[in-house]
């Protein structure tokens, strides 16, 4: 049976990102494998949480930073984006994922491969993003925006949808503490086992 149609939402937003470039967001495709996108490959990626400590989580597990000494000697930048979008799919909770017909589970696998390919198809479909569960810090979300964007000025008015007001507000290290909630690679997402063990209950109970 083929896949209904993805459904929309609109995102006005304050959205985060870390990052060592000068500029958060950029118009060519990105450089390195992402969960939603393939190096060198379309659809570029926006990569951005909606709270400022997820993207140095996703930082600390991009780079294995477990102690607070490595943590400690890191250093980024954390930049503050105005977010205005329409077509975001709402992926931010496992169910929510489920209910359009995409694995909950590859939404924090350790394997890219079926985010990256729903990101192609979602693109196909038009979809301007897509919010999902942090896979580095569970109970946080990710928005991810497709395609090219420009960084402007904070407070400029934006008149063209690839613009984005964004302003770096802290460079640093990750706040003390982080590293004991940032889930790493290979280890469990006990808010995805939650949800599983609740869906597993309710489709017991449906069937009694």
């Amino acid at each position: 049976m083929a896949r209904r149609p993805p459904t929309f939402v609109d995102q006005v937003v304050i959205a985060y990102r870390a990052t060592s470039y000068d500029v958060p967001v950029w118009v060519s495709p990105n450089r390195r494998e992402g969960r939603w996108n393939i190096a060198n490959q379309e659809p570029i990626a926006q990569y951005m949480s909606l709270d400022a400590e997820a993207p140095f989580a996703e930082m600390l597990r991009h780079e294995n930073l477990r102690s607070e000494s490595d943590a400690s000697h890191y250093r980024t930048t954390i930049w503050q984006l105005q977010v205005d979008s329409g077509a975001i799919v709402d992926y931010s909770t496992f169910e929510l994922a489920e209910g359009a017909g995409f694995d909950p589970e590859a939404l924090v696998s350790d394997d890219y491969e079926f985010c990256q390919a729903e990101a192609r198809w979602l693109v196909s479909h038009n979809a301007r993003g897509v919010l999902a569960p942090s896979a580095a810090l569970p109970g946080s979300t990710n928005l991810t925006l497709f395609g090219p964007r420009v960084r402007v000025r904070w407070g400029t008015p934006v008149k063209l949808a690839s613009s984005v007001p964004a302003q770096p507000i802290s460079t640093g290290a990750p706040p003390t503490g982080l590293i004991e909630r940032v889930r790493y690679y290979g280890q469990r997402e006990p808010k995805l086992e939650e949800y599983l063990r609740e869906s597993s209950r309710r489709k017991v109970g449906g069937r009694d």
